[in-house]
């Protein structure tokens, strides 16, 4: 099945909307921020597009403080659409602890203030509450830039990627998909939210890699060759990941109750 992607374009220019245009990209938001105009599609591999696409995000250069880096924001998705991933892992999670009784599930984050989310901890259950911060602080991302966020905000979408990828694919698809732009602050993003346990996991599966320096560029590296042994180590440690008792979640949304200052969106 092929790879679908989420793709921002952040300070987008009018020639680079008509590079695009002209390629047949058509873009499904475009939003105004503090740093100029946030565009976004949504791709899939298999689309005779993707390679036009590809070509003209590796052409984008610096514009209006935002480094080369940061002009694009790619989430690599197993469904057509962002919406339809997010509903997904609701299911995913909801199918885990359905049987369960207790506090009904929010469904869906509609534009609430931090204040607003934090305050319906005893009305809904405290995944769906991270998510829908998760759900905001991404919105802030595509509306304002990656570097609008602050470090707190940041270790929010860090955790959510880790658990997502980890809990669909393992390890070995967090380093694959674009979550492993988040791969050089994951241990310490762990670490500062409680979780050491799976931050030492997190720590042996980087090390698993067998990179010199943990950037993305050297993860891609690093799997584009076949190494059974490290494939082994990584579904160990998605075992012990599996088998950790850490309350994740529930240590997140402290860690965003211990910082609600630190919210903005």
């Amino acid at each position: 099945m092929p790879l679908f992607h989420h793709v921002t374009i952040f300070a987008i220019s009018e020639n680079e909307k008509a590079d695009f245009l002209a390629a047949g990209i058509e873009f499904k938001t475009v939003t105004r921020g503090s740093r100029g105009e946030a565009a976004s599609f949504e791709i899939g591999e298999d689309d005779a597009r993707w390679r036009h696409a590809l070509a003209l995000m590796a052409s984008l250069e610096a514009r209006d403080g935002i480094p080369k880096e940061y002009r694009v924001q790619d989430l690599s998705m197993t469904e057509p659409t962002f919406e339809a991933t997010l509903e997904k892992t609701k299911e995913r999670i909801a199918a885990f602890v359905g049987t369960r009784p207790g506090l009904p599930f929010l469904s869906s984050y509609s534009g609430q203030s931090p204040e607003e989310l934090l305050s319906l901890e005893s009305a809904y259950r405290i995944d769906s509450l991270v998510l829908a911060f998760e759900e905001a602080v991404g919105q802030k991302a595509r509306r304002q830039g990656p570097q609008s966020l602050s470090n707190q905000e940041l270790i929010v979408l860090a955790v959510e990627a880790l658990e997502r990828e980890v809990n669909n694919g393992g390890y070995e698809q967090f380093f694959i998909n674009s979550s492993k732009e988040f791969a050089p602050i994951m241990v310490e993003a762990l670490g500062r939210i409680g979780c050491g346990e799976t931050s030492k996991i997190t720590q042996k599966a980087i090390e698993a890699l067998g990179v010199a320096e943990i950037t993305p560029n050297a993860i891609e590296d690093a799997l584009s060759n076949d190494n059974e042994e490290r494939a082994a180590t990584l579904r160990r440690l998605d075992d012990s990941y599996f088998e950790s008792s850490e309350p994740i979640a529930e240590r997140l949304f402290a860690f965003i109750k211990a910082n609600k200052s630190q919210f903005t969106f």
